[in-house]
């Protein structure tokens, strides 16, 4: 009976079945009967229409699950909270009428997990948020091979339907990060080793453009929206539901491992080892933090060895493993298991205000250890200025982008990520701060600029810059999509003509890192 139901669930979520949206003369009809965006949302979509009053539940536990304090700062008019294609595509093309009318406060933002920090990328002020995460379904093909899920699920959501059948897709690391965003980004992955960025594990996307009309994007059906919509984000409509491929995975080996900051010269050469592409373990994901709190540093690595055959330690881990230790957890559990250890860890900076900045350097043998001691001097000196912000931590991140990973993409008819440019071996540099008065939020951006400079330019010296900007960890000020080369951009430009000709998702929605069109 269980197969049964899981079979059933896949074909309804798999199947597109939508009613007619309302014509353009309903909506104009209401737009005018009220003058206002939200009384006519509410009007179409009776329930699910949530407004800025206390006594809203549904608007007020929607605010608070947004992760930073910028985000929450926000407040729109209305909030929708959609349940299913047909409720995105009613809402899109009302709001898209309004847009076209010029009706004001009919601006919008589209959120799944609320995860992106900066002010506006996930929510708006005045305006209309539409949040998807009542769109939560995972549901298992037949077969095993396929999961289709709504981009309103969080990671822990979906790892917990998957552990259980022993089955895993490639996705994110920390539990309670969106699947839409990260997904339309990128997305890195413990599984990224065998199977390259999430985004290129996407079979078909399923997407409300800003017509109101739902379409799916596959590689060989509407293949340019497809190719765009990995790594694009929310520039062309909202994704409504994704189908990713799925593979058997038992238990594996991770942990944390927390090494004194002494060690660190150690470990960056590990690290620039680790990250040859000519001998990187396809099973081996490594995230090295280097967390100050206080102004006090520490080294804590997240590992992951994804083969569950394995003995600890494989040879990938093993001079790590080998160096001095203050703390482990090591163990062999599932995906959910290390995601919510990570989740855990980072769980203090909910609600709090908090930044992502984030670079990509050549993994150059003869300079990369030397180069990463030099980041880390330059970062050391930056959580020291910034010592008295009340509650700050700042934690700097280090993760392999070895060639062997980003080259995968080639496979699954390719990304606009533009990595496809280069063979190095990259190392990517990430950011993450959190602290806890808004009227700090000046300075501690201020720094984090300068700080981006002075990287940029000592890279640049050694010969070891990238331009790639991981979208999913950019600053505010940053420019991820520039980043993809000239060619891309203009392909995506292109693709936003073709299926948002009058700029709905470029105007209309102004949240997120646009394509300067």
């Amino acid at each position: 009976m269980a197969a049964f139901w899981r079979c059933f669930s896949f074909l309804l979520f798999a199947l597109p079945v939508h009613t007619a949206s309302p014509d353009k003369n309903a909506i104009l009809a209401q737009l005018s009967n009220s003058g206002a965006c939200c009384t006519a949302l509410n009007y179409f979509l009776p329930g699910k229409v949530h407004f800025n009053n206390i006594t809203d539940l549904g608007y007020q536990s929607s605010q608070l699950s947004l992760w930073s304090a910028q985000e929450q700062s926000l407040h729109p008019t209305c909030i929708v909270i959609p349940t299913s294609t047909q409720d995105v595509s009613t809402a899109v093309a009302i709001l898209s009428v309004a847009y076209q009318t010029s009706l004001k406060g009919c601006q919008f933002a589209v959120r799944s997990g609320g995860h992106t920090p900066q002010a506006g990328a996930a929510n708006i002020d005045g305006g209309v948020t539409i949040d998807l995460q009542g769109m939560n379904q995972v549901a298992v093909s037949n077969d095993q091979r396929i999961v289709s899920i709504g981009p309103g699920n969080r990671w822990g959501n979906v790892y917990s339907s998957l552990d259980d059948l022993n089955l895993a897709m490639v996705g994110g690391r920390v539990t309670p990060v969106g699947v839409g965003g990260l997904m339309t980004g990128g997305g890195v992955s413990f599984f990224s080793g065998r199977y390259g960025f999430a985004c290129d594990n996407i079979q078909t996307f399923e997407i409300v453009l800003a017509n109101g009309t739902t379409t799916t994007a596959t590689r060989t059906s509407n293949s340019d929206l497809f190719r765009a919509l990995k790594g694009g984000s929310n520039n062309f409509g909202i994704v409504t539901r994704l189908d990713a491929k799925l593979f058997s995975q038992t238990p594996f080996w991770g942990g944390t491992v927390a090494q004194p900051i002494t060690n660190k010269e150690a470990f960056f050469d590990f690290f620039s080892n680790f990250t040859v592409s000519k001998t990187y373990d396809p099973y081996a994901a490594l995230i090295s933090d280097f967390a100050w709190i206080s102004g006090v540093p520490t080294i804590v690595h997240n590992i992951a060895y994804t083969n569950g055959d394995a003995i600890w330690p494989p040879p990938a881990f093993a001079l790590l493993d080998a160096m001095p230790k203050t703390a482990t957890t090591m163990r062999k559990d599932r995906v959910s298991s290390f995601t919510n250890e990570i989740a855990a860890a980072a769980s203090f900076s909910t609600g709090r205000n908090n930044l992502l900045m984030t670079l990509t350097f050549t993994n150059d043998r003869n300079q990369a250890p030397d180069f990463m001691a030099e980041i880390y001097n330059l970062a050391d000196a930056t959580a020291q200025e910034l010592i008295l912000i009340v509650g700050l931590v700042v934690t700097m991140t280090f993760q392999p982008l070895p060639y062997s990973i980003y080259s995968k993409s080639a496979a699954t008819g390719g990304n606009v990520l533009g990595l496809d440019r280069s063979r190095d071996d990259l190392i990517n540099l990430l950011f993450t701060l959190s602290w806890q008065l808004s009227t700090d939020n000046g300075r501690v951006n201020g720094a984090m600029e300068n700080l981006e400079s002075s990287i940029v330019s000592r890279a640049k010296e050694r010969g070891l810059s990238n331009e790639f900007v991981y979208l999913n960890y950019a600053a505010e000020w940053q420019d991820p999509i520039q980043g993809y080369g000239g060619a891309n951009v203009q392909f995506l430009r292109s693709v936003s003509k073709r299926y948002d000709p009058k700029g709905v998702f470029q105007k209309a929605v102004p949240g997120g890192f646009k394509l300067g069109i």
